[in-house]
């Protein structure tokens, strides 16, 4: 079972909607949430390492993890990261619409790709980082 983490930037609600839709798929992949897993507020240098020890495939919109001082957790963890690249000014539907309208590609990334790897989300493609 490969379990991806959604970051509590997107929403813990959404994290447990979207396990319980794909769930039927069968594809042994399960989502979580950082609130269930850990909790809110734990910071990123906490809760990378330890998830890259349980599973390693995250899913933020945090992109100061690899544009700032935090750069040094994916490379000393071994780790699949998916970045949200929203629009400006977007609210949590557009979040909640840019993971599904990508879903199929996150599975297919998610079960064919050894980690590490590192992706942005925007509203009109998958790219590496």
């Amino acid at each position: 079972m490969i379990r991806v983490l959604i970051d509590e930037n997107i929403s813990e609600h959404f994290a447990e909607g979207l396990n319980q839709l794909q769930y039927p798929l069968k594809n042994d992949i399960e989502l979580t949430s950082i609130h269930k897993e850990f909790h809110k507020g734990i910071l990123d240098e906490d809760w990378i390492p330890k998830w890259a020890l349980q599973s390693g495939v995250f899913i933020t919109q945090d992109l100061g993890i690899i544009n700032s001082d935090q750069a040094f957790l994916l490379k000393n963890n071994i780790v699949g990261a998916f970045f949200l690249k929203p629009p400006k000014g977007c609210d949590y539907w557009d979040r909640v619409e840019l993971v599904i309208n990508n879903w199929t590609k996150i599975v297919r990334i998610i079960e064919e790709e050894k980690v590490p790897y590192k992706y942005f989300i925007t509203p009109r493609k998958i790219g590496r980082c």
